[in-house]
């Protein structure tokens, strides 16, 4: 049996995009998963995007690392389901879809760019250690801790963040973490540690938010904030409350084939 997919990636992260409609008689599993994002012996990504039709809104989309473990939100990934959604006909240029942690809006601004509309960022703890590494855990519409430090180039993420993931703070669910710094007035350098990937990102759009917000709040910075990543470049815009938050990105859908059942 050929499996169709799209592979996309939104600053760098990239994802696996199935339709639910185009592979209804496969079982999509744990397993499945991790074969279809090995990068060895599958197709190879960060996670994998399902999108299925919804009665309410445009569409759902469930997104799950390449562990196959279900995560409530990927903001990069959520551009790119955008963006395929829209190329095959199925959405306007402005949409409203679930993911796991909620609804969503979205419009595309141009051919490779997307603006998201974003759960609105909370505290989840006050300034805590970790690991010996001071920091706050924030939901963005997934689980982050935001460490703010002066160089990133003084920082071992990898390292760092995998103790934080794992630290019995917050097991067992883990969380992903963010080290972030500042550039400039308006601008943060970031890098992150994301569970279910167990690696470090070129890009992590929720984390990105979650550490804007914890920039904005420490450091006075108002309405709008530029993200860089390893990946390039992103745009948080928010209003005073962070009621109405819009993470704006590049998204790339790089191309559409299929792949063999048997071959996994």
């Amino acid at each position: 049996m050929d499996i169709p997919f799209t592979k996309a990636h939104g600053t760098g992260n990239d994802f696996i995009i199935l339709y639910s409609e185009d592979v209804s008689s496969i079982n999509i599993n744990k397993k499945f998963i991790q074969q279809l994002c090995h990068r060895r012996t599958g197709i190879g990504a960060d996670g994998l995007l399902l999108l299925s039709p919804n009665d309410t809104l445009d569409f759902k989309m469930d997104y799950y690392n390449n562990d196959g473990s279900w995560e409530t939100m990927c903001a990069n990934g959520a551009r790119c389901a955008v963006l395929y959604m829209h190329r095959r006909g199925l959405i306007k240029n402005k949409t409203s879809f679930y993911a796991g942690d909620g609804p969503h809006d979205a419009e595309i601004i141009n051919k490779n760019h997307v603006r998201l509309r974003m759960k609105s960022p909370q505290y989840k703890t006050d300034i805590i250690s970790v690991e010996g590494i001071k920091g706050c855990h924030v939901d963005s519409g997934a689980r982050h801790f935001v460490v703010p430090v002066n160089e990133l180039s003084e920082v071992n993420v990898f390292e760092s963040g995998c103790k934080i993931r794992y630290s019995s703070e917050f097991s067992p669910q883990g969380i992903n973490v963010n080290f972030y710094s500042e550039l400039g007035p308006n601008s943060i350098h970031v890098e992150t540690y994301e569970k279910g990937i167990e690696q470090m990102m070129l890009s992590c759009g929720s984390g990105s938010v979650a550490a804007a917000f914890h920039a904005s709040q420490t450091l006075g910075i108002q309405n709008s904030i530029n993200v860089t990543v390893p990946g390039g470049e992103l745009n948080i815009e928010f209003d005073s409350n962070w009621e109405n938050v819009w993470l704006t990105g590049l998204a790339i859908l790089l191309f559409t084939s299929s792949i063999h059942l048997d071959n996994l």
